[in-house]
């Protein structure tokens, strides 16, 4: 089950106007790929948001320490960064952004790991603003316009839903990945075969050994999840049959992708159709191709070892 829900333009706007006993406070968490050129900080000041956002940037949220994007901070910067941006642990908190269910379910499964109660994910940004709902065009000089808050959570659920180097490449170097766990790779299939070049440079491409694609585009519909679990099921049912990748439901699963982020779009679909027990190897793709022996490091649609 998703630590997070899913909630529509709509249901959002509605749940807008009629709490009044917490805050409901949208959050733009829009990031590019580097090699897009684009920039969503600056969109977010710039551009366009949803009234009264605050930016949440993984590129600043992160474990400022490791030499990988993204991975998960520690339970006090993220209180240090949730007090800055001026955010209440009882706060409501919609997540979205502009590309439409990209970067923001990696927010906001980083809410949620660190017990935040109330997350949801707007399904998604592109729907709203065809529905009509209100938008605020005015530059922004500031990521948020809240008081500085003392925001402090004593969970930290990393340990349950987070898989480490270590523990995969025991799993690889043993033979066992793909006996013990279902492993799915977020990214396109040329850059999971080793067909096409990573967008960082030079890294390699390629996979892990026992991994299995499930490009997360598979798993959207127009940058949708479906909101019915028996259309998700049926959607990822139909995407094994036609990729020839098995599923084993008594298997726990591992999602991934390049950095951490479009990892969480597919871990978020399989949980949305029912499959427990889904953790997020958070180093993803950029932490094994830098750490792991390139023996390790399989290419085609055949495991290597």
């Amino acid at each position: 089950m998703s630590l997070y829900k899913l909630i529509s333009p709509k249901a959002f706007v509605e749940l807008a106007k009629k709490e009044t006993a917490r805050r409901v406070i949208p959050i733009d968490s829009t990031w590019y790929m580097p090699n897009t050129g684009k920039n969503g900080k600056k969109e977010f000041m710039d551009i366009e948001r949803i009234a009264n956002a605050v930016y949440f940037d993984i590129d600043d949220i992160k474990d400022h320490n490791s030499q990988f994007p993204h991975m998960l901070p520690n339970l006090n910067t993220f209180n240090v960064k949730m007090s800055e941006l001026g955010f209440l642990p009882s706060d409501i908190l919609i997540v979205y952004d502009r590309i439409g269910n990209f970067s923001a379910p990696r927010c906001a499964w980083t809410l949620a790991v660190f017990g935040h109660q109330s997350v949801y994910l707007l399904n998604n940004f592109p729907a709203y603003k065809r529905q009509g709902f209100p938008l605020e065009t005015s530059p922004r000089t500031t990521l948020s316009t809240l008081t500085p808050s003392h925001y402090e959570s004593f969970q930290d659920l990393t340990s349950k839903d987070v898989v480490t180097y270590e523990e995969l490449f025991k799993l690889v170097e043993a033979g066992d990945l793909q006996r013990k766990f279902n492993v799915f790779d977020a990214r396109a299939l040329p850059r999971f075969t080793g067909d096409a070049p990573e967008p960082r440079p030079g890294l390699a491409s390629g996979h892990i050994p026992g991994s299995q694609p499930l490009p997360f585009t598979a798993v959207l519909n127009d940058g949708l999840f479906e909101d019915d679990p028996e259309r998700a099921l049926q959607k990822l049912q139909n995407y094994f049959s036609e990729a020839k990748c098995t599923f084993d439901n008594s298997k726990p699963t591992i999602a991934m992708c390049g950095t951490g982020v479009t990892g969480v779009i597919i871990k978020t679909a399989l949980e949305r159709a029912g499959i427990h027990n889904v953790r997020l190897y958070d180093g993803s793709w950029t932490e094994w191709a830098l750490r792991a022996d390139s023996k390790y490091v399989a290419k085609g649609r055949e495991r290597q070892i």
